[in-house]
């Protein structure tokens, strides 16, 4: 990419945000010409490059605020089924208990004592920031509950991920159940000491089956997800290279394409907001040239080309790119510290020095060309922004996630 030109646009064309990034209390207004872009739209997708660092809440936040009052209040999320059930109790209760059993963030009691479900091999991790990420996510989801009520809105929430841990089904749909329900059914959801993770997916979609048909769909689609993650980690979790987890890492972006749409079923609406890594959310992955194991492995559409390609969605993408700093991912093996090279987009943009909104479609022949984009891991790719992306949010820094 030609600096001059793309130091010519931002200079013309980005909106400068304020530094320190605060997504709660920056001035919502500065986002008025993304509202203005938003007509016609089925989905708003916000793709972070990291999850592990302190800004992506901020980033969700600042667009949530801009999004609500444009009746913009159904989010789905790349996070645990199990998860995304507590946290819509909660967006629609208030009850701040649910953040103690959310199983993604340090809650114990849905695992089994006779099997150890975390991964192993090559997804090893040795220090996973558990109470940092609870804080951040429950920063977000709290100021998303808030500024809802604020505009007389109700906000909802599914997660469409695999369930990291997964057990956290049982108790949901224990949850769901009559409390006179069918001892045959109940019979068949006990765990059976020693099972395997296949052998607990077969027996658990034999349960399923035995489901009465007056029953809440919630209970079968509960068991089905529980199910499809213990499929997950068992394809999964033992592998002992990157090209081992190719198969379940497609398994995985396939399943979030079925929980997306059966969160339209349970949230009412087609009508959503997406958020997730930027690359779970591309639009065309083959504009995308990558070293590393992207989104379905390279073996199947990315959840984001899948909604457009294939669902024939229209989609507006808003990605959070930034120039460099520090996170707290998990893996021992890979970098924290964000280095990207001089001619990625990365660094060209961290020379302002400060925060930017800037649309890629005002000068489509600049963001066209293939560049360098950095992400999560110093990992790099290449693409062109104006195919990917309709806004993006550049941050000069991000920092590590804050439990306090």
């Amino acid at each position: 990419m030609n600096a001059h030109a793309l130091e010519r646009f931002i200079e013309s064309h980005a909106v400068m945000l304020p530094d320190p990034f605060d997504g709660a209390a920056l001035d919502v207004g500065l986002l008025a010409p993304l509202g203005a872009r938003l007509a016609g739209y089925d989905i708003v997708a916000l793709g972070e490059m990291n999850h592990f660092v302190h800004e992506k809440s901020d980033f969700r936040l600042l667009l949530a605020r801009a999004l609500l009052p444009l009746s913009w209040t159904h989010f789905v999320e790349e996070l645990g089924w199990s998860d995304g059930l507590r946290i819509d109790r909660f967006l629609v209760s208030g009850a701040e208990d649910e953040f103690e059993r959310l199983p993604s963030f340090g809650y114990t009691g849905h695992l089994r004592a006779d099997r150890d479900d975390r991964p192993r091999g090559i997804l090893k991790i040795e220090s996973y920031p558990t109470e940092a990420f609870l804080f951040e996510q429950r920063r977000f989801y709290r100021a998303l509950r808030n500024e809802a009520l604020r505009l007389g809105l109700r906000v909802r929430l599914a997660g469409i991920d695999v369930d990291g841990l997964p057990g956290g089904g049982y108790e949901d749909i224990a949850h769901s159940i009559p409390s006179h329900g069918d001892a045959a059914f109940r019979l068949a959801l006990h765990r059976v000491p020693n099972e395997t993770a296949r052998n607990e997916a077969k027996r658990l979609r034999k349960a399923r089956d035995l489901v009465p048909p007056h029953w809440p769909a919630d209970i079968s689609q509960c068991i089905e997800m529980l199910a499809e993650s213990l499929d997950y980690i068992a394809m999964t979790y033992s592998a002992t290279s990157y090209d081992e987890v190719r198969p379940g890492m497609a398994f995985r972006e396939n399943a979030m394409k079925r929980r997306l749409a059966e969160a339209e079923r349970k949230l009412g609406t087609t009508r959503l907001v997406v958020m997730a890594h930027a690359l779970h959310l591309a639009k065309c992955d083959r504009a995308i040239a990558s070293g590393g194991v992207g989104p379905g492995g390279n073996r199947t559409p990315s959840l984001g080309e899948w909604l457009v390609q294939e669902r024939g969605k229209k989609v507006f993408s808003v990605w959070m790119i930034y120039g460099g700093g520090e996170d707290s991912q998990p893996l021992a093996n890979l970098p924290r510290s964000a280095h990207f090279p001089a001619y990625s987009l990365n660094a060209m943009l961290a020379r302002f020095g400060q925060p930017l909104l800037f649309f890629p479609g005002d000068a489509p022949g600049l963001f066209k060309e293939k560049c360098a984009i950095g992400h999560m891991y110093n990992g790099l790719i290449k693409t062109s922004l104006a195919v990917q992306a309709d806004a993006v949010v550049f941050l000069p820094a991000v920092t590590p996630l804050r439990d306090a």
